[in-house]
């Protein structure tokens, strides 16, 4: 099988591919001026705690910028996607696309027995 003999995966970047960093960098996509603590806390459904480790390990990447914006009890914390950030998550998908790939031809699948439903049947 080719998918053994070529081990895609080291291609992904760690810091993104955890499901939790990976929700939290693909809701930042969308987000040109980021999104507070508590708002990508809610939406990514993780607590206080989880949420701040995972913007760890992505600002250490350089992947995200966190800023405080405000003072005293009415300041918070805004998440932004850097550009280095959105770089590497684009090399993310190429990568993990190449590992999708190789999954499907290590299947032995024709395209045409694909669900139509799913992205790499088209290509």
């Amino acid at each position: 099988m080719e998918i053994l003999d070529k081990p895609l995966w080291n291609e992904l970047e760690k810091s993104i591919h955890e499901p939790a960093r990976l929700a939290v960098v693909t809701r930042l996509c969308a987000e040109k001026n980021g999104l507070g603590f508590q708002d990508l806390k809610s939406e990514c459904g993780l607590t206080d705690g989880n949420l701040s480790r995972h913007l760890k390990v992505l600002e250490e990447a350089s992947i995200i910028h966190l800023e405080k914006v405000g003072r005293g009890r009415k300041s918070h914390t805004c998440v932004k996607l850097t550009p280095d950030g959105r770089e590497a998550f684009l090399r993310y998908l190429h990568s993990l696309e190449k590992v999708l790939h190789g999954a499907l031809d290590a299947l032995e699948i024709p395209p045409s027995d694909l669900p139509s439903a799913l992205p790499l049947a088209a290509s």
